[in-house]
């Protein structure tokens, strides 16, 4: 075990350590170095994260092909997924290319994840400069990890990114883009059913996303400043990737609250008309009782 943690160090964290160092000795602000590597890695993993977005739009773009496949073989299950499997190599689509992108980026963002806590906890200078790649710049002295941008206001607004953010700003702030990255990565499809029970799984699937949101703001709330910064423009940069990919999603797309055995609260114009005839002939009827014979 402790062989594959050194390997994954070597591989993954201490060269993401030593780009983070890199970085923060150039621009001299290591909150703007987390938000510049953050941005460095994204653009290296552009192309798998371009092509999972394109196979999630793909495979949402199937799925009414595949429930009706699901109803025709209701009790066939070799035969549903034989006809899974055939709509899949008719449009090219390999459902395993997702699982594989994730396996990829997986241990490149935990490598990051680590870096950051490397610095935001060392214990002294020497246990940086270990790490450090020989040929690169060496400190004297612990890196400044206190965010400063918000002290061209006030002097005293800085916030230490080794430390939770005692103004919780960044955990809501994390919270809110996560929820928005979620609803982006949902369909439209809110406003393009009428089905009472369709509504009522939308709405259930809208409230679920409450769930990893708060999650994301408990977890933020606890861990230091530095990660939640990580977190929030590396959700940013997702956000962006989907936007030109898939659009926005159901991001502007308000819930319907419905039942399931609730009336349409507009019925339709048609529906209307013929109750308004309907009416009006029954009191044509009890006006001249003689006339409807």
């Amino acid at each position: 075990m402790n062989f594959l943690i050194a390997l994954f160090n070597i591989v993954f964290t201490y060269p993401i350590f030593n780009a983070l160092m890199l970085l923060y000795f150039l621009l001299g602000d290591f909150g703007l170095a987390i938000v510049v590597l953050t941005c460095v890695i994204s653009l290296l993993l552009l192309p798998l994260t371009l092509r999972q977005l394109r196979h999630a739009k793909a495979m949402r773009a199937l799925q009414p092909q595949i429930t009706a496949i699901r109803q025709q073989y209701a009790t066939d299950r070799y035969g549903q997924t034989q006809a899974i499997q055939a709509l899949y190599q008719k449009h090219g689509i390999h459902p395993s290319s997702s699982f594989l992108s994730l396996l990829i980026q997986a241990p490149i963002y935990s490598g990051l994840y680590f870096a950051l806590n490397t610095v935001l906890y060392a214990p002294s200078v020497e246990a940086i400069n270990r790490i450090i790649y020989p040929f690169l710049f060496h400190f004297s002295t612990l890196p400044n990890i206190n965010l400063m941008w918000l002290t061209i206001l006030n002097a005293s607004w800085h916030i230490s990114l080794g430390i939770p953010d005692p103004t919780h700003l960044l955990p809501l702030l994390t919270g809110l883009v996560t929820f928005a990255q979620m609803r982006m990565a949902q369909p439209i499809s809110l406003t393009e059913t009428r089905d009472a029970l369709t509504h009522l799984s939308q709405n259930m699937q809208f409230l679920l996303l409450l769930i990893p949101v708060g999650i994301t703001i408990v977890i933020a709330w606890q861990l230091a400043a530095g990660l939640a910064l990580y977190r929030f423009v590396s959700l940013i940069l997702t956000m962006l990737q989907q936007y030109f990919t898939t659009g926005w999603g159901s991001l502007w797309v308000s819930p319907v609250v419905r039942y399931a055995n609730s009336a349409p609260l507009h019925p339709p114009l048609a529906t209307k008309t013929k109750r308004r005839h309907t009416s009006s002939s029954s009191r044509r009827r009890r006006k001249h009782p003689g006339k409807g014979r």
